[in-house]
């Protein structure tokens, strides 16, 4: 951008002259036009730097209804355009707008790939103002067969499977995305199938779907970074969660997430249906459902199976994360966090709270496998907040551990969840597993989720509010936005944590 100083030194010098030219008597009148003139233009510069910036990431460009070659914003093409040029190392900026149709739809060809060091990248050109749209009829984001892809930025809705699947599809970023209805089958909002070392980072995903979080099959070492879910509806058979664990997959990292619950998408009464659409029979009978019932409801954390013969070690962790059930909410499950029929499960600084006003809800209820005998299961730097007491089987190592019906019975005057005495930390952020000193709120797609809520037809959520309404005020040191002055001062108690007892 060296053209910058030239231009503004020419301002400078037209405006110096004309401020000669009209005398002692209009020097203050023409310095503060000057100076107005100069702000405005500088102001205007900056805008255009950034753009610039922005547009220096792009290689090509896409649009909704693009028909050029897609080399600059104003020549852009469709994004299925992109798919015979992509290149190892190559970014797609999409231009604001709603994407519908085959064209449309971030789905690359079988065995394109980038590499370790120049993955693929497909991203908003301004994050929150590109929708792809699957109109109940296309899915709007499938990898399949497609390595070391970034997906950043954007909003994916309403697929004829799921929304946002990772299929057999190994090192990809999937960051900054929100997802909502799925097909009302053996779906999931974001699904990850026999795929490894796959990440979401920075995503929320609500509404129709089996699961809104999803690593089964095969999708090993998938970690789950500061995403907000919440299930909202299923009429299929099969287990239901907002954040499965394990499924006969392993390696699992969930750090700094929170989920809920709250069913309003449930039919209050309905015929089960199986995956491929028709009636689910039992003992050769079709089964109905009245009263919003949900056929096999897990919990908002849960895990499913690992199948007969398959190694139970899930090594899957939990970690730095929050499940609520707020008052008025369909929440079928008994129990919040539910784990069973594995080993190596570690959950540390969670917290799962159940409105008072939601009888029979276990905080926790964690059992074992078939005869007990589980190996390395592990709770520890936890609270439960609800009217029922959580179950534990004694396979299970649980440490600074507290619970009560409501926050003030379990939390000291003064204190709250993110810096309570007895050891929880919901301040900081996990980093592949470790605590760092980094604060993790406000919650970072706070804005994006009440304006994508808004767009899906939902009241919004203000993840941050609710967060605070919930357990107290959020302190300064915990927030991104006011901690820079108070750093370096970590609690006195403040110690890096790290899972020890999985690899």
């Amino acid at each position: 951008m060296s053209y910058m100083p030239w231009k503004i030194g020419k301002k400078e010098e037209r405006y110096r002259g004309q401020h000669l030219e009209a005398g002692e008597a209009k020097n203050k009148s023409w310095t503060l036009i000057t100076i107005g003139v100069l702000l405005v233009f500088f102001m205007g510069m900056l805008g255009s730097v950034t753009v610039a910036r922005a547009a220096e990431e792009c290689d090509y460009y896409a649009s909704p209804d693009g028909s050029g070659n897609g080399l600059s914003p104003s020549t852009p093409f469709t994004i299925r355009d992109f798919w015979p040029v992509a290149r190892p190392g190559d970014t797609l900026c999409l231009l604001d707008g709603t994407y519908r149709g085959e064209n449309s739809m971030i789905t690359p060809p079988q065995g394109l790939h980038g590499t370790p060091d120049r993955p693929i990248t497909i991203r908003a050109l301004n994050d929150g103002k590109v929708t792809i749209d699957g109109e109940r009829v296309r899915r709007p984001v499938r990898l399949y067969y497609n390595d070391y892809f970034i997906l950043e930025g954007f909003n994916a809705h309403s697929s004829n499977a799921s929304v946002v699947e990772l299929s057999r599809s190994n090192h990809n970023i999937v960051r900054r995305v929100v997802a909502w209805d799925a097909a009302d089958k053996n779906t999931n909002i974001f699904g990850i199938h026999g795929g490894k070392y796959n990440l979401l980072e920075d995503c929320a995903g609500w509404g129709v779907a089996r699961k809104i979080f999803s690593a089964s099959q095969g999708g090993d070492h998938t970690t789950i970074r500061r995403c907000w879910g919440r299930w909202e509806g299923s009429h299929v058979t099969g287990p239901k969660m907002t954040y499965t664990l394990a499924y006969n997959s392993y390696y699992m990292l969930v750090e700094n997430s929170i989920g809920t619950w709250n069913g309003a998408k449930m039919k209050e009464s309905y015929t089960l249906l199986g995956y491929d659409g028709k009636p689910w029979l039992r003992n050769g009978e079709e089964v109905h459902y009245t009263n919003y019932a949900v056929d096999h409801p897990y919990g908002i954390f849960a895990v499913d199976q690992m199948s007969p013969g398959k190694d139970r070690n899930a090594h899957a962790r939990l970690l730095g994360s929050i499940a609520y059930v707020l008052a008025g909410d369909r929440y079928a499950p008994f129990r919040v966090i539910g784990m069973s029929q594995m080993e190596s499960v570690e959950m540390q600084d969670v917290v799962a709270y159940v409105d008072p006003s939601q009888r029979g809800k276990s905080p926790f209820a964690l059992g074992t496998i078939n005869g007990g005998g589980a190996r390395d299961l592990s709770l520890s730097h936890a609270i439960g907040i609800s009217t029922k007491s959580s179950s534990f089987h004694s396979d299970w190592q649980v440490s600074n551990y507290m619970e009560g019906s409501t926050i003030g019975e379990v939390i000291g005057t003064g204190e709250s969840i993110f810096d309570s005495s007895h050891g929880v930390n919901l301040c900081y952020r996990y980093q592949d597993g470790v605590l760092t000193n980094e604060p993790l709120w406000p919650w970072p797609m706070n804005q994006r989720i009440i304006e994508a809520m808004v767009a899906s037809g939902r009241e919004p959520v203000d993840v941050t509010r609710t967060i605070e309404q919930l357990f107290g005020p959020i302190p300064d040191r915990c927030r991104k936005d006011t901690a820079a002055s108070l750093r370096p001062t970590p609690p006195p108690d403040f110690q890096i944590r790290q899972a020890s007892s999985l690899p």
